[in-house]
């Protein structure tokens, strides 16, 4: 593969990561107005930490 493919594929994989980050704040914020910020925190944690985990495995 080629350097220019693989910068391709890689601005690619970001504007997808970019996209999910967007979504997934506007989810905080909908929780955020329906159960208070304190519940909405412990969602926020444990999105990333399934973020990271899910990142982790498809790395391997």
């Amino acid at each position: 593969m080629s350097k220019e493919q693989e910068i391709k594929k890689l601005k690619e994989r970001i504007q997808e990561l970019e996209c999910i980050k967007d979504f997934q704040q506007d989810i905080i914020v909908e929780f955020e107005k329906v159960t208070g910020k304190e519940l909405s925190k412990v969602f926020a944690r444990s999105l990333s930490k399934r973020d990271t985990t899910k990142e982790k495995k498809l790395s391997k």
